[in-house]
């Protein structure tokens, strides 16, 4: 019977008890102890606490009468235990007790309990038991009926290799079933004491067992000691303190001993200024019984296990170490599916020919910790064998290992050869944990298309003469490549083309060139990536950038660029951060045709973003450029088509947005704001077309817009210039169009506008703007007036010209 249906069972017949006990009454006559108004049990509430040499307890007891009369009471029993191992516990029972006569209390009741233990399992089981008690006397006996089924502990797993397999034994922790039982007596009474107490003894014995293997039965004795007080003054009626100790004993968790203090609060209710008597207050005795599921931990029988990181079988395995003869064919010839273990105990493994796996198969270093599963089970606990092993290759012409598809290699040091590890074409493939070092060409070269897992490895000084790389990938499909550390190579990373996958969080520190070198990026992911302190650029795009997402990497103090792009025809570019680097923090050498530019950061660097071709198509949105020596932002070619919105540009050595080139069609400028830069807040040549709106410039140490050729076309509106150095609005050269409207200049050293001209020929239209508080005059315009607007703009305290 599992602990929720004898719960269940438990809970009716409670519910039922009164009539067991209680006698018959005439057909439309309620029971006496129904009708009773005035209440002689009240509800309380016990605080215990309990400290050993094997656990500390806090309980708290609420004790709530359901239905009484002066002979009978039926009530709940609601108990929360914390115990020092961070478990905890909760009981939930129901009771019934009755005066047989006048010298005898009868009572049974039942609980529910649940239980969180120290390994966050959770245990449910029913309980029931049956008590006897006079005031001298007291018999009870319990049974505990819990859920049987076992939960998993993988802190208590081992794993290790049994014959030529690694084999799992699963941690769990049970719940134990059984039984207890005591008898209690009245030792002493101290009626010369001030106050009511009395001195209880209680021996008895308790069985528990689960069938399980390994789980030994706990069956022993127990005793205890009370020494009551009740009705204390400072408490009131109802009121009482135990002072108790307890000891017992089982061969499982050898001899217990605790002290034990408990408080009872009475609680509001009829009844309150009543003191029961002796026999009365047995009724609202506490019930005595094991306070937790009895619970133990142990190790269940041998089962096989499994590679957590691809499910493969560990079984059968091959052991290489130096002294193996014929390395290289012992491990080819173990065949498909197979696991090769590499022990270094005996030194470095040396191959001239190199190690050729099979499909499936699976090297594995000794003395790495992996993670294992049971077969049966899923216990999941580390298994570790052997030790370290280095494998070096011999030679420069061959390479050390060569992959196949689904092969798996873990944890290994590999040195020297000309690869450290070649494949070509290959799928389903793992390399993760390895260190390789000091390969003639590449740590990892793979040809051709590929679509695995590489993760957590470290790629080091490898390439250096031959100019290579730690990681090279012709063609990468899908798959991940994450986690890696390559430092100190030729090139960190080098991806001829990547159409999928995801390249995620690896670092690229202190190579001789790029920190990552792609050709071809037309998918997949490239995100979390940091490339720092490298010789040339932290992330290098050698063609046009067609698709995918590169976001949320970080190029930090590079030798040259943090972002090299040549041009961009598609996908995102998002959340990157570019910081210190010698040159511009992201650069653009090819045209732009589309894509996406949001949130990226560029501070520090020499020029913030660059863009040295034609921007036609993009959108730029939210970006940062703070603190560059030159530009924060730098266009030096023409700008069409192109959304370029609620970008920021702070404390840049030259202008904070710069456009060297024709502003035109399909363009929008809007919502940007540059900041105490010390050239130009936005510096603009021609402008012939577009539209150019809501943008802010305050505290530039030159003019907050500078147009440093015609403004032919486009509109020019709601922009704002505030305390700036030089000119508000700087117009070097005449105005022959389009619509300049709702522009304010407020507290700039120089013009609010500064107009050479408006040409004779002009359809400009020059309205609603304001001229407030500037230094000089608010609308210095030195020749022509604009085809309509004169008269609509307006402005106060510039030294003259407040209108125009």
């Amino acid at each position: 019977m599992n602990a929720r249906v004898s719960s269940r069972l438990l809970a009716l017949l409670l519910l039922t008890a009164p009539g067991l006990f209680a006698p018959a009454y005439a057909h439309g006559q309620d029971p006496e102890w129904l009708q009773e108004d005035d209440y002689l049990y009240r509800a309380y509430f016990d605080f215990s606490g309990a400290a050993g040499g094997y656990r500390d307890v806090g309980q708290g007891l609420l004790f709530i009468p359901l239905a009484q009369d002066d002979e009978s009471l039926f009530f709940a029993d609601l108990r929360g235990n914390i115990f020092n191992d961070s478990s905890a516990e909760g009981n939930f029972g129901l009771a019934y007790r009755k005066m047989v006569n006048d010298q005898w209390i009868a009572g049974m009741y039942g609980f529910y309990d649940v239980r969180r233990s120290q390994y966050n399992n959770i245990f449910r089981q029913g309980s029931f038991g049956f008590e006897l008690m006079s005031i001298e006397w007291d018999f009870r006996v319990n049974g505990y009926i819990p859920n049987q089924k076992q939960q998993r502990v993988d802190g208590l797993s081992t794993a290790y290799l049994s014959g030529n397999n690694v084999v799992v034994r699963a941690g769990e922790e049970r719940a134990y079933w059984g039984t207890d039982l005591e008898i209690g007596r009245l030792l002493k009474t101290f009626d010369q004491m001030p106050i009511d107490a009395e001195l209880r003894g209680y021996v008895g014995g308790y069985y528990f067992d689960n069938n399980a293997p390994n789980f030994e039965k706990m069956t022993g004795p127990r005793a205890r000691v009370e020494f009551r007080m009740f009705d204390l003054p400072f408490l009131g009626n109802g009121s009482r303190v135990v002072l108790a100790g307890q000891y017992q004993h089982d061969d499982v968790r050898g001899s217990q001993g605790e002290g034990l203090l408990t408080v009872r609060i009475p609680l509001p209710g009829n009844g309150d200024s009543q003191k029961l008597t002796r026999f009365q207050r047995r009724m609202v005795n506490p019930i005595q019984r094991d306070i937790d599921i009895v619970l133990n931990q142990g190790q269940a029988p041998e089962e096989c296990a499994k590679l957590q990181l691809n499910g493969q079988s560990l079984e059968n395995i091959t052991v290489i170490d130096a002294n193996t003869a014929n390395a290289e064919a012992v491990f080819n010839a173990a065949g498909a599916d197979s696991v090769i273990l590499f022990d270094g105990s005996a030194g470095t493994i040396d191959t001239a020919t190199g190690f050729v796996f099979n499909d499936g198969q699976l090297a594995l270093a000794g003395g790495t910790s992996v993670n294992v599963v049971g077969c049966s089970s899923g216990a999941v606990t580390s298994f570790q064998y052997g030790v370290q092993p280095t494998v070096r290759g011999v030679n420069t012409i061959n390479d050390i290992f060569t992959m196949a598809d689904n092969s798996t290699m873990v944890g290994l040091t590999l040195t020297g050869g000309r690869n450290g590890i070649y494949g070509n074409n290959l799928s389903g493939f793992t390399i993760t944990g390895n260190s390789i070092n000091g390969a003639f060409e590449d740590g990892v070269h793979l040809d051709g298309d590929t679509n695995g897992t590489i993760t957590n490895n470290t790629f080091t000084a490898n390439g250096v003469v031959t100019g290579n790389d730690g990681l090279e990938i012709e063609h990468m499909t899908g798959g991940l490549v994450s986690g890696n550390t390559s430092r100190a190579n030729e090139y960190g990373y080098y991806f001829s083309r990547v159409s999928g996958g995801a390249i995620s969080n690896n670092l690229a520190e202190l190579n001789v060139t790029d920190g990552f070198d792609f050709d071809n990026f037309e998918g997949g992911t490239l995100t979390g990536n940091t490339a720092q302190y490298n010789g040339e650029d932290g992330f290098y795009f050698d063609d046009d950038v067609t698709g995918g997402e590169i976001s949320n990497n970080i190029a930090r103090e590079n030798y040259n660029f943090g972002f090299n792009f040549f041009g961009v025809d598609g996908g995102t570019i998002s959340g990157n951060q570019a910081i210190g680097n010698d040159y511009a923090g992201f650069a653009f050498y090819g045209k732009i045709n589309g894509g996406t530019f949001t949130n990226n950061i560029a501070n520090l660097n020499d020029a913030g973003f660059y863009f040295d071709e034609n921007v036609d198509g993009a959108t730029f949105t939210g970006n940062v450029a703070n603190e560059n020596n030159l530009n924060g932002f730098w266009f030096t070619e023409s700008v069409t088509n192109t959304s370029f919105t609620d970008n920021s540009a702070s404390q840049n050595g030259v202008n904070g947005i710069k456009f060297a080139d024709t502003v035109g069609a399909g363009t929008l400028i809007s919502g940007n704001s540059a900041l105490n830069n010390l050239d130009d807040g936005f510096d603009f040549e021609d402008v012939n077309g577009g539209t150019i709106i809501n943008n802010l410039a305050q505290g530039n140490q030159e003019d907050g817009f500078d147009f440093d050729d015609p403004f032919v076309s486009g509109t020019f509106s709601n922009n704002t210039s505030i305390g700036n150095t030089g000119n508000g609005f700087d117009f070097v050269h005449p105005i022959f169009g389009g619509t300049l409207d709702g522009n304010t200049a407020q507290n700039n050293g120089g013009a609010g506008f500064s107009i050479w001209s408006f040409s004779g020929a002009n359809t400009a239209t020059f309205s609603n703007n304001s001229a407030i508080d500037n230094a000089l005059q608010g609308y210095d315009v030195q020749s022509g007036t604009p085809q309509s607007g004169t008269g609509t703009n307006t402005g106060s305290g510039n030294a003259s010209d407040n209108s125009f």
